[in-house]
């Protein structure tokens, strides 16, 4: 089976999708039977089995960049095709890979990733440029779904959302949990707090993530004192996050801006408790990788968290965008030792249906079961 993934995040780590795409590369090794191949604007010079997408768009056609990438990228794709005749073509990013699901003759797979174009109706619509965007952005992508061959998604919330926002046939989604190398990760199990206790948020989005709403939680304990770290954040939003928590005394900011995964790794071995209180999340990557660590979670009730987090057997779940909530599941998880050291052991045990083999032995059964024959699937 040879496959080509199109990609346009990869070196830049900083998302699951890179995440992924980088970690996907280890089939290779594992399964020579097998092949991927990468393709991808997010790299400086080609590697083995990583080709390089030039885009270069001038000025005026900068606004619909994401437009004419599938043009772009399926160009490339089919030059790659010449000397690695693949079996079928997956794009990271569904909408991407429209112009491609659409005219090329080996079966296209779309992922979608997030819900942030599924979520977006006319009940909740604001006229501004990032609302309309979403919605056009959401007729293209259901588009594309509707024409691949099969479609990928990350937890079963965001598989009910594609039935419900883009009419699938369930039959055509593949649920395809986003994985980490547990044998990269060493598990730090039963750690005992003293103050400040430091807490871990990584968010780039950080309103999306719950920063705010972290922030009004922390306020509210201010008979504990707290060091919160916060990565992935632009160095542009500083100030503005600065601002989330004036004076609060008993709260210190240790603002880090984008890291690499490596230096964000060694974050969660030296602090106590990671807390995304997520607004929306269509799974979670970060509270995976959390878990193998042994780092107590403390999130939200909303996407796919709760299936990370075994509705609240491995780690603490507040309402989604409630301070007075998510207050209460930090005090219980700072006060409650035992608990913590439960809900961490059930984390490390559970989060092997993330393991990497996993991913990757589903991953290539799906790749399998697209280059089967066609099956027309009808819409609801």
């Amino acid at each position: 089976m040879k496959i080509l993934l199109c990609t346009n995040s990869f070196e830049n780590v900083v998302n699951g999708p890179a995440k992924f795409a980088n970690l996907i590369l280890e089939i290779n090794q594992l399964y020579p039977q097998h092949q991927i191949h990468i393709l991808t604007e997010d790299i400086t010079a080609e590697r083995p089995y990583v080709h390089k997408a030039e885009l270069r768009f001038s000025r005026l056609f900068k606004p619909f960049s994401q437009f004419l990438r599938m043009f772009v990228y399926h160009r490339y794709a089919q030059k790659i095709y010449k000397t690695f005749p693949y079996d079928v073509l997956v794009y990271n990013n569904a909408f991407i890979g429209l112009w491609s699901a659409m005219v090329s003759k080996q079966p296209v797979v779309g992922m979608v990733n997030d819900d942030n174009n599924l979520t977006v109706s006319w009940q909740n619509f604001k006229f501004n440029q990032l609302s309309i965007k979403q919605l056009i952005f959401k007729q293209f992508e259901k588009l594309a779904v509707h024409f691949d061959q099969l479609v990928i998604s990350n937890s079963h919330y965001l598989t009910q959302q594609l039935i419900n926002a883009y009419y699938l046939n369930p039959e055509k989604i593949c649920l395809l949990y986003k994985a980490v190398d547990l044998s990269k990760i060493e598990y730090k199990a039963e750690r005992s707090f003293a103050l400040p206790i430091k807490i871990l948020f990584v968010k780039a989005d950080y309103v999306r993530g719950g920063l705010p709403v972290l922030a009004k939680s922390l306020k509210k304990l201010n008979h504990i004192q707290f060091l919160l770290t916060i990565i992935g954040p632009h160095h542009k939003f500083e100030k503005h996050i600065y601002t989330l928590f004036e004076n609060n005394s008993h709260i210190k900011i240790n603002f880090l801006a984008e890291q690499s995964q490596k230096n964000v790794y060694e974050q969660m071995c030296t602090h106590d408790i990671f807390c995304v209180p997520s607004l929306k999340e269509a799974l979670g990557v970060a509270n995976i990788e959390a878990l193998a660590f042994g780092i107590p979670v403390v999130s939200t009730y909303t996407g796919g968290i709760p299936e990370v987090l075994d509705n609240g057997k491995n780690g603490w779940l507040a309402n989604s965008n409630d301070a007075e909530d998510l207050a209460i599941q930090l005090s219980s998880c700072i006060s409650n030792e035992p608990e913590r050291n439960q809900k961490s052991a059930n984390g490390r045990k559970f989060i092997e249906k993330f393991a990497a083999n996993t991913m990757f032995l589903t991953f290539i059964n799906i790749a399998e079961n697209a280059c089967k024959p066609v099956t027309r699937y009808t819409s609801r």
